[in-house]
């Protein structure tokens, strides 16, 4: 369980690291986009929503599997005995 606790936890932050720097990359686009939008000439930018629910996407996977990989047990699970004087029944 150690090992896959530790490996969600590092792809989850691969993960919400690889959004944020999407996130920083929609934000220029839309800005981008609301310039030509206000300057009102035409050219050829790409709608962003793709791209920022792509984002939205990848923050929500990312969140999730951090969280699992925190959550997990980091130990070896130990067995429990009976207690003194009962059976294993």
């Amino acid at each position: 369980m150690k090992i896959l606790s530790r490996g969600l936890l590092i792809i989850g932050l691969l993960v919400l690291v690889g959004g944020g720097v999407m996130l920083a990359k929609n934000a220029i686009d839309i800005n981008m986009l609301h310039a030509v939008a206000v300057s009102m000439r035409s050219a050829g930018y790409v709608n962003p929503l793709n791209e920022v629910l792509i984002t939205a996407a990848l923050a929500s996977v990312g969140g999730l599997l951090t969280g699992i990989g925190i959550a997990m047990p980091k130990g070896p699970k130990t067995p429990k005995t009976p207690a003194a004087g009962q059976s294993h029944l």
